[in-house]
């Protein structure tokens, strides 16, 4: 089974990544933690979590889209996927396919505009086998030409299906206009044509260059105690030599000079819309307040867009709003379904309603008297699901791997701030009003529309 997927969404380290790292090797959440960096560069950290006998190991490689360039799109997607199925110097890409099922373990990788994740999980007996096999198959690769071109038939599909899928094509090219001239605009899962040429001593250049301790972080939550896993990190992982890793610099994303309005043809039956504008990075303390942004106007239960455009003419079928967190900038992204006739309108009313943002009461205390009794509490609501689904993620051992080794690569340098469902607490309406004045009320929004081939 291909489980390899194209991105693993971090919704600004919610899933209790901050809280725990703030409180750094003290319990925190009720879980005893530690963290602590081999000799070799590698970054650890630990969470024992009682309860379910599973161990739970996340290794994060800090390369992405961020660090491809025009003759390199693709090679962290399809090193992703060979390191997942195609075998190392000991065993081949069967063999550990075989073992990983002996184990019982789910074993997964993704890709994203900043890293790259390898992730398993197992029942907690057979800790040593899951962190051994991933040490293998990210350090110790073994490329050859056969297997690449064997893996680069199944990207080349993959990427077909992508470009077939209205959604998420129409994503993938406003996320390339909204970071026009900056890495990120370049699709996660590559270019068709630098895959298609692409040979091993390629990847294994690239493969050497940035799969190196240094440049990766590992975090563990499972049953276990941690001086025993403490061990077991540093007997698997601690002969790793230690390479001279220089970290690249990147520039911050710049807001795209103007607005941008595509339009592309496909063979649907519907009108597919997706709206994307710059948001702060992963960073910014404005992420708290545009995270409740998004859930107040585009999640939740009752998302205030959806009942602005539903109304009398229904011009939305189906809505969802996210907020894309990176370390070098950000997206919020708003997706839209409806009739083709309705398109125009929809695109209108939605542009119309996002600039009106910054003017609308979004908690009982903008309201006076028996209205405040008759208002909706878009506000509390908001805090209440994001509560909600950062407990559930924390519950979530892979999740809050996943969240704590990419905060150790994101957020290395930068000092812990306070845990962030404390931060969502603080917010008043005021602030989600200042947020939608400068994320929101804007001009250069990126639209695209994906509309049924027009019959001639």
């Amino acid at each position: 089974m291909r489980l390899a997927g194209p991105r693993i969404p971090l919704v600004a380290a919610a899933l209790a990544a901050s809280a725990l790292l703030a409180g750094a090797a003290a319990p925190a959440a009720g879980h005893p933690t530690k963290n602590f960096t081999l000799d070799n560069g590698l970054k650890v950290f630990l969470v024992e979590k009682k309860g379910v006998p599973l161990l739970n190991a996340v290794l994060a490689v800090n390369v992405g889209v961020k660090d491809e360039t025009a003759d390199t799109r693709g090679l962290v997607h399809i090193l992703e996927h060979y390191i997942l199925f195609r075998g190392t110097e000991r065993r081949s890409g069967s063999q550990v396919g075989r073992d990983v099922r002996e184990h019982g373990a789910y074993f997964n990788a993704h890709t994203g505009e900043d890293l790259a994740w390898f992730e398993i999980s197992v029942p907690a007996e057979f800790a040593e086998f899951a962190l051994a096999n991933q040490r293998e198959i990210v350090f110790d690769l073994k490329i050859t030409q056969a297997e690449l071109d064997g893996e680069k038939e199944v990207v080349l599909e993959e990427i077909s299906q992508i470009e077939d899928d209205p959604f998420r094509h129409a994503t993938s090219l406003a996320l390339q206009n909204l970071f026009k001239g900056h890495p990120y605009e370049s699709p996660i899962y590559g270019d068709k044509n630098i895959i298609k040429t692409l040979d091993a001593a390629r990847l294994q250049e690239f493969h050497r260059k940035f799969f190196v301790p240094g440049n990766c972080a590992l975090a563990i939550v499972g049953d276990l105690g941690l001086p025993g896993l403490e061990d077991m990190v540093r007997r698997v992982f601690g002969g790793l030599p230690s390479v001279p890793f220089e970290k690249p610099r990147y520039e911050m994303a710049k807001a795209v000079p103007k607005g941008v309005d595509l339009e592309v043809e496909m063979d649907v039956q519907k009108s597919y819309l997706v709206i994307a504008l710059p948001a702060p990075d992963f960073l910014n303390p404005d992420q708290f307040a545009v995270d409740l942004l998004t859930e107040i106007i585009g999640r939740g239960v009752n998302p205030m867009l959806f009942s602005a455009l539903a109304g009398r003419r229904r011009l939305a079928e189906t809505l969802s709003m996210s907020y894309l967190a990176l370390r070098y900038g950000g997206a919020i992204l708003i997706s839209l379904t409806q009739d083709p006739r309705d398109l125009s309108s929809a695109k209108r009313e939605t542009v119309s309603f996002l600039k009106r943002a910054r003017e609308l009461n979004y908690s009982r205390e903008d309201y006076f008297g028996d209205e405040q009794l008759r208002a909706l509490d878009y506000l509390a609501g908001a805090k209440n699901q994001i509560r909600y689904k950062s407990y559930r993620a924390e519950e979530k051992g892979l999740s809050l791997a996943a969240s704590l080794a990419g905060y150790l690569l994101l957020a290395e340098g930068t000092p812990a701030g306070p845990p962030y469902l404390e931060s969502i607490d603080k917010l008043k309406s005021g602030d989600v009003r200042k947020a939608a004045a400068k994320y929101l009320s804007r001009s250069d929004f990126v639209i695209v529309s994906v509309v049924p081939v027009k019959r001639t």
